[in-house]
């Protein structure tokens, strides 16, 4: 609705802007028409495409980003960059604890979760994590994902938290123990 009035303003804007001249110049109706037509071409990068879409995408683009079907474009938004490179890394079953731990909101204590997740993984041919959708509100997102079991989507579109540190976007505890339980290796109460 709003976008409807900007646009009907614009518009009036317009009218008036183009209607402005004297009648009286009747024998310039002809030239009047001709500088017309540049106006309207000028005009439309200041009409609500040029206005509203940044409007529009800083408002709703660091609410919530939505990706193509093959995945999160990387290098399109920092902090779903760093909230898939978190999931990424702390869901597969390669790296180890101490590369863990940096995407995990308090690891204290994780270490023999994460050697069990390895053996794990290792008979699985491999865990890891495919993020399709990301949701960040403030300090806070939801993410849509996918866990791979030997990079075949094994348990699809599972939803995950992630929130802003002071050490950057974590994965909170309870959400990585939440999987570790999933996956039968468990964690110790915190």
């Amino acid at each position: 609705m709003k976008r409807s009035f900007a646009v009907g303003a614009t518009f009036a804007l317009l009218l008036a802007a183009c209607g402005g001249g004297s009648e009286s110049d009747s024998g310039a109706a002809s030239a009047t028409t001709s500088p017309t037509v540049p106006t309207a071409t000028t005009l439309a990068p200041v009409t609500t495409t040029t206005t509203l879409a940044p409007s529009t995408t800083t408002t709703v683009a660091p609410t919530t980003t939505t990706t193509t079907a093959a995945g999160i474009v990387p290098g399109e938004d920092a902090d779903v960059d760093a909230i898939v490179l978190a999931y990424t890394v702390a869901f597969d079953s390669v790296s180890d604890f101490e590369t863990k731990a940096q995407y995990i909101d308090d690891p204290s204590g994780l270490e023999e979760t994460v050697a069990q997740y390895l053996i794990t993984g290792e008979t699985m041919g491999g865990i890891g994590v495919e993020v399709s959708e990301v949701t960040v509100e403030g300090d806070t997102a939801t993410l849509i994902y996918d866990l791979l079991f030997n990079n075949n989507p094994t348990y699809p579109d599972l939803t995950g938290r992630a929130v802003l540190t002071d050490a950057g976007w974590q994965i909170p505890r309870s959400a990585f123990c939440s999987l570790m339980s999933s996956a039968r290796v468990g964690c110790p109460d915190s």
